[in-house]
């Protein structure tokens, strides 16, 4: 626990003074003014909006904060000390996903469509948040550079929009409960009463499954990256 609260205010700090929480709040304030000023009604298209928003908070930040710390010898350095790899991602988790809250909170806010339930959008971020930033992991690891992976990164993220294609006509069904994002899309709708309540302890339920899947497999490839030196093992 001393260690991951140790890493968590490192990550706290490296991405105030990054400007993450900046960028993040700043954000979502200027996408809540344009919805709100474009007059359409958002309850619907909450999922689809902090999808957009949270891939670049949690998805993107995380992965170029492992770049970084990667390139400055950060991650090869814990490497050697009895710091635990799921240590250092929990912690990044939870930076992230204070961040995704806040940026989520002011998004809603300035739209003026507060949640019915806000409990559950809490949750629903907050898994949201743990399975991109865990993604953004993985997908991260076989590069070396934010460049290399920029460009391909657009591919990586495809995969983000498919809980929320039924929102726009293109269908659905139990299977979309086999995507790590469908929880989180399911507990934003029951916040805004789009979707019954009696779904949220599920979603919750499997969205906490998805997310320690999500931790296995990030575990694995943070300590292949971590115990490379000079781009090799």
């Amino acid at each position: 626990m001393e260690r991951t609260a140790a890493t968590l205010l490192l990550d706290l700090r490296r991405q105030a003074v990054g400007g993450y929480w900046l960028v993040a709040v700043l954000v979502g304030a200027v996408v809540a003014g344009m919805v709100r000023g474009s007059g359409i009604e958002p309850t619907r298209w909450w999922p689809i909006l902090l999808l957009g928003e949270l891939t670049v908070t949690c998805f993107y930040f995380a992965a170029v904060q492992v770049l970084a710390e990667r390139g400055e010898g950060v991650l090869t350095a814990r490497a050697l000390t009895p710091a635990r790899e799921e240590e250092y991602l929990t912690a990044l988790i939870v930076s992230l996903g204070a961040l995704a809250v806040v940026e989520s909170a002011v998004l809603v806010a300035v739209a003026g469509d507060l949640p019915r339930h806000w409990p559950a959008l809490i949750a629903g971020v907050l898994v949201l948040a743990a399975c991109e930033v865990l993604y953004g992991v993985i997908a991260v690891s076989g590069y070396d550079t934010v460049a290399a992976f920029l460009l391909p990164s657009g591919l990586w993220t495809v995969v983000f929009i498919v809980p929320v294609l039924p929102l726009v006509g293109l269908g659905g069904g139990w299977w979309l409960w086999l995507h790590p994002l469908q929880p989180a899309v399911v507990l934003v709708q029951v916040a805004f009463d789009r979707a019954p309540t009696a779904l949220a302890a599920p979603a919750v339920v499997v969205g906490a499954l998805w997310a320690a899947v999500g931790m296995a497999l990030a575990r694995r490839r943070l300590h292949a990256i971590s115990i490379k030196v000079g781009g090799k093992p």
